[in-house]
């Protein structure tokens, strides 16, 4: 039952890698500084409020474009342009949540812990990525790195939270089996005394 879950858990960790797992904006100081330009006007709020592009997990783990806010960029007609290639930590944590369900489908023996410890692994991995993006970003369009930030979008939380699903599960029911183990004997007592 559990491993059932726990693979459940990790299917629908790798269908979220689907979804935007990162986002990049302008830095807080970039758009004050913006804003003390008075040839510049104002910053659009599409720009301040939808950030610049968001990633999703595929497109950092396998390559992918991007989806650009063109209501910010309205020069940028191609969203290749912004491309960032594959990222190492995110393809990385995309074989580490393959790997966990490969462990729990055809690891009878150490399935929990082995696959447990990819969970971890793959969500630090992608921590990783969202927070190193924006100087990734910054360096592919050869720009300081202050002007943009990197952030988590909603695919972090979607993609992390069945991860840590599948740890708290394994570690609950480990927990569960000493709870057993432990109660054993003094149930083992009370028969013997109703006999």
């Amino acid at each position: 039952m559990l491993r059932t879950l726990s693979l459940l858990l990790l299917v629908a960790a790798l269908a979220s890698f689907a979804v935007s797992l990162a986002r990049i904006s302008f830095s807080p100081a970039f758009i004050a500084e913006l804003q003390q330009v008075p040839s510049l006007g104002k910053l659009p709020a599409a720009c301040v409020s939808g950030g610049i592009a968001s990633y999703s997990g595929l497109a950092l783990a396998l390559g992918g474009n991007p989806s650009v806010n063109s209501a910010c960029l309205t020069q940028v007609r191609d969203a290749g342009q912004a491309n960032l290639g594959v990222q190492p930590f995110a393809l990385l944590g995309l074989l580490a949540v393959l790997a966990a369900g490969a462990v729990c489908a055809w690891a009878p023996r150490l399935w929990r812990l082995v696959s447990g410890a990819l969970c971890l692994v793959a969500v630090g991995l992608l921590v990783m990525t969202t927070l190193n993006l924006g100087e990734v970003f910054a360096r592919h369009f050869t720009r300081g790195s202050d002007a943009v930030a990197s952030g988590p979008d909603l695919g972090l939380w979607v993609t992390c939270g069945p991860l840590l699903l599948v740890v708290l599960a394994q570690v609950g029911s480990v927990g569960l089996e000493w709870a057993r183990e432990a109660l054993a004997p003094l149930e083992q007592g009370d028969e013997r005394l109703h006999r």
